[in-house]
């Protein structure tokens, strides 16, 4: 029986390898991804050949976010556990019927001084966008208690904002984005 399993199991895979998943879906089926932070369904429209042909045209958009935090630490947050900044950016842009989607997000820890913690945290980017002067970039940030690398799914206390959305910025600026908040 074991050994039949493990047959079934190579044939299942050599079936996968050989024909990709996508095209095993049927064609009824909405093309896009779910952002596990937000649980939010993002669509995305397959692209044609024509913009295939103009995004090899297109320059990237860069620069960099840095978000600079100061936190009033006002809840019971032993000094022994990480305080943990989180930023997070999204641009999507619908360009004749290709949709592009763009997430970025980086985190590192605080200092903590008595009752306040900062930290800076800097996204830099490089989007691929046709049309970045109609474009917006939604920003929103995640203050946790975490481990030395993230924001911890057990977190005692965590505080989740969003900001107002932006126009995306000139090629090659420093964003700066100052954020005072109370965990």
């Amino acid at each position: 029986m074991k050994a039949l399993t493990y047959i079934g199991a190579t044939v299942l895979l050599a079936a996968t390898l050989t024909y990709p998943l996508a095209a095993q879906m049927p064609d009824n089926g909405i093309l896009g991804y779910l952002d596990p932070k937000t649980g939010a369904f993002h669509p995305v429209s397959p692209a044609s050949p024509a913009d295939e042909i103009n995004a090899a045209t297109v320059s990237p958009t860069t620069g960099k976010f840095v978000f600079s935090f100061t936190i009033t630490v006002a809840s019971s947050i032993p000094s022994s556990q990480s305080i943990v900044c989180e930023a997070v950016t999204d641009v999507t842009e619908v360009s004749g019927v290709q949709s592009s989607i763009f997430d970025e997000e980086a985190s590192t820890v605080a200092s903590r001084s008595g009752s306040t913690a900062t930290c800076t945290v800097t996204i830099p980017y490089s989007w691929l966008l046709a049309t970045p002067a109609s474009d917006t970039v939604t920003i929103r940030y995640v203050i946790g208690v975490g481990t030395t690398t993230s924001i911890t799914s057990a977190a005692t206390r965590s505080s989740n904002h969003n900001l107002p959305s932006i126009k995306v910025p000139a090629n090659g600026a420093t964003t700066t984005e100052t954020i005072k908040a109370t965990i």
